[in-house]
């Protein structure tokens, strides 16, 4: 991915950048805080959609730069058919579009991405960069190639989807079922040694009819058993299902139930405000009836004006201020009126709230404890395993009834089940972790490290390699244990490795202000050898620095970021 161009508005602390990208590897610098890293993030997301400093879409508002509304990342790029493209992010709604298929974009767009991944998922990164397959398929293929019987081959294909161990398992429990049906044939203990060109004694085990059938129904009682084993697994794993269901509203009923008082308490405040503005209204309307009354100028008796004639005012004398304001007073009751209907739904919503909680406690009492699907695995496991031995033992008794009359016969026999035991311990051998998954791990780490190897040296670091137990070091010492700026050449360089082999060919690396100003220059060079050599097709390097480079190579374009604004272009290459 070669960027060509990019465009940022109040973005975090980056207000304004429109950045024609001429060079493949691009220098960014500044002060701190001046908008570096925002810089890194807008592409990022403009690329991915996922949020960079906030956890949740909800919080993408607080990306936007302080006291603005919006902003927004454009990110123009060249694809393999050299067609340009356009990745955007608009922010607080974090809308984007195009987004881009590809599950390494976190691993080049954040270089500790990938030291932060558990070994289960660097594993998986792993085999799928360096092209090595760990499918039923490719390990059947080397099965067949260390000479394990193809028959058994296609019978323990099915349990590689669940991992190598427990195919070792299956495959173990395979060769101790042969064993025991080995035993059920000769009547003796089995012993590898023994079991080669074992022949019976002239006198014939006896098998009868009634063993068999005996083994039948041992049979039969542990498959009943195994039924009812899983079907009380799946009733526990029902029930817990709707405990973390009731649980989570549990906790929702428990938040409002617990501001009852709270909310009686504003109820009952409420009441008196609407008893206290229902009397001023009271007061203020007898006060009303009063304000049109006037003074007799010669007995000085009230008068008011009914019907057009000066008649004598028997009422009480008003409130003139008091008459003015009936209906303001009338809004306030209103208003107090209102407040008290709301509290009183809240506190029926708080009530409600504490009757359930009590109810869905009393029903979570009567769920299962968790350790009881824990114990219904491991019983139908045992149970499992007891009726494939039984199967084993009844149909090697059915093998012995039937080879009783033939010497012949039982010899044969026993060399089946022996042959049985040798193929299965090939097969367990061949899958342990000293056998195939070696060579599928080796195959996929001598690629990446040899690349690893030769960038940390054209850098003039200490190597950085990755372990058989998917452990990455620097110079021998195990990523834990690095300073600051170690780690950061190894996040560097293996964020690069994912770059190259995934054939994204872009990479962003923050913080280089981390190494000494003496190793800046070697992670330059190797990004611009990198580029030159169409391994890269767009490098972008972000670091605080004191000043601009006064000068900088050919393919590398330095721009210095200033108070949140991408400043003039400020040095020519070299």
């Amino acid at each position: 991915m070669r960027i060509s161009s990019i465009t940022v508005t109040n973005f975090q602390g980056l207000r304004h950048a429109a950045l024609a990208v001429s060079e493949p590897v691009l220098l960014v610098s500044g002060d701190n805080g001046a908008g570096k890293s925002s810089l890194l993030d807008s592409i990022s997301m403009a690329f991915t959609a996922a949020p960079r400093r906030v956890a949740k879409k909800k919080d993408l508002g607080q990306l936007v730069t302080d006291g603005q509304k919006k902003g927004e990342a454009h990110v123009s790029w060249i694809d393999q058919a050299g067609e340009e493209q356009v990745s955007w992010v608009m922010l607080p709604k974090g809308t984007t579009a195009p987004l881009i298929d590809s599950p390494y974009l976190p691993f080049v767009l954040d270089a500790s991405h990938f030291a932060a991944q558990d070994n289960k998922e660097r594993r998986r990164v792993l085999f799928d960069l360096a092209g090595a397959s760990a499918s039923p398929n490719e390990v059947a293929k080397r099965l067949l190639e260390r000479g394990a019987d193809p028959v058994l081959v296609e019978k323990i294909k099915p349990m590689l989807r669940s991992g190598f161990p427990a195919a070792v398992e299956q495959s173990k429990e395979y060769a101790s079922e042969a064993r025991g049906a080995w035993k059920a044939v000769t009547g003796e203990a089995y012993g590898s040694d023994k079991a080669e060109g074992w022949a019976p004694d002239a006198v014939q085990v006896e098998v009868t009819q009634e063993q068999i059938d005996a083994a039948a129904k041992t049979l039969q009682n542990l498959q009943a058993d195994l039924d009812e084993a899983n079907q009380t697994l799946g009733s526990h794993k029902a029930a817990a299902q709707a405990a973390r269901q009731r649980q989570q509203q549990l906790e929702n009923l428990r938040e409002t139930a617990g501001i009852l008082q709270r909310r009686r308490d504003k109820l009952a405040a409420d009441q008196e405000r609407m008893v206290e503005w229902a009397q001023k209204v009271i007061d203020a309307e007898q006060a009303q009836s009063g304000a049109g009354a006037m003074d007799c100028p010669c007995c000085s008796a009230r008068l008011i004006v009914e019907a057009g004639a000066l008649v004598q005012f028997s009422g009480a004398v008003g409130d003139p201020e008091a008459a003015r304001r009936v209906v303001e007073y009338r809004g306030y009751l209103e208003s107090a009126e209102r407040a008290v209907s709301n509290s009183q739904r809240d506190v029926t919503e708080a009530e409600n709230a504490v009757e359930r909680v009590a109810e869905l406690e009393a029903e979570a009492a009567s769920i299962p404890p968790a350790e009881a699907i824990a114990n219904a695995e491991q019983t139908i496991a045992g149970i499992r395993q007891e009726r494939d031995r039984a199967s084993a033992a009844h149909l090697a008794l059915q093998d012995a009834f039937a080879l009783s009359a033939s010497r012949t016969e039982m010899e044969a026999s026993a060399a089946k089940h022996h042959g049985q035991v040798k193929a299965w311990t090939v097969v367990a051998d061949a899958l342990s972790p000293d056998g195939i998954p070696s060579e599928i791990l080796a195959d996929a780490l001598a690629p990446i490290n040899t690349m690893l190897a030769g960038m940390a040296e054209a850098a003039k670091w200490r190597p950085v390699q990755i372990s058989s137990d998917i452990e990455v070091t620097y110079g021998g010492r195990a990523y834990g244990l690095l300073s600051e700026s170690e780690k950061w050449r190894c996040d560097a360089l293996l964020a690069v490795t994912v770059a190259r082999l995934s054939g994204l060919r872009l990479v962003t690396l923050d913080r280089f202000d981390v190494l000494q100003p003496s190793a800046r220059p070697q992670i330059l060079a190797l990004l611009r050898s990198l580029t030159q050599a169409g391994e890269l097709d767009t490098a972008i390097l972000a670091g605080t620095m004191k000043e601009a480079l006064p000068k900088v190579p050919s393919g590398i374009q330095q721009v210095w970021i200033e108070a949140g604004q991408v400043a003039t272009p400020i040095s020519a290459a070299a």
